[in-house]
């Protein structure tokens, strides 16, 4: 005897893989303590987990403005420092190539300084007097970097170029009076 079963009859019972939960409407409410949804620590936990997570306690003030300012003021001397030490370096090599009187030194250099490149200036002229190269050509200030040793005094280095080489230049610029100068350079 043959007996007739249906597809549905024969087919394994099935169970759901997927649960479905209802979600709230609303969130709850945050527990600084708990922390937040997400299970990440609120800003206030986090502060008193360790001190590099609080707040910056520094409020904006005339601090932070004087700073600013004292800070652009150094920038501002730096800046003239470094064009000081661009056209001194220009100057003394014009001085000795001939291109300028070494008398016009004088304004940028202390006494000592003056005649030690008035003296470098005399033997440059003898030794051009000997050649008959003709008229050196202009030289060109390439740059200059200044290092601050302290309040009132740099130390500083430029490079000038010339038609067959480059010559570097190292100085000390102090402050003097109401403006700065050079106490000590050598010429390479």
């Amino acid at each position: 005897m043959t007996t007739l079963t249906t597809a549905a009859e024969q087919a394994p019972e099935r169970t759901p893989a997927l649960t479905v939960t209802a979600v709230p409407a609303t969130l709850p409410p945050l527990d600084s303590a708990a922390g937040s949804i997400l299970g990440l620590a609120s800003r206030e936990s986090r502060s008193q987990q360790h001190p590099a997570w609080a707040p910056r306690q520094r409020p904006l003030d005339e601090t932070t403005t004087t700073e600013r300012a004292q800070a652009e003021r150094r920038r501002e001397e730096e800046r003239h420092v470094r064009s000081l030490a661009r056209i001194v370096a220009l100057a003394c090599v014009e001085a000795e190539l001939g291109l300028r009187p070494a008398r016009q030194l004088s304004a940028w250099l202390d006494l000592a300084t003056y005649q030690k490149m008035i003296r470098r200036a005399d033997l440059a002229q003898r030794i051009r007097a000997t050649r008959t190269d003709g008229p050196a050509a202009a030289p060109k200030a390439l740059g200059a970097r200044a290092c601050r040793l302290g309040p009132e005094a740099y130390e500083a280095s430029a490079t000038v170029q010339l038609p067959d080489r480059a010559r570097a230049m190292a100085l000390r610029i102090e402050k003097h009076r109401n403006g700065w100068k050079v106490t000590a350079l050598e010429l390479g």
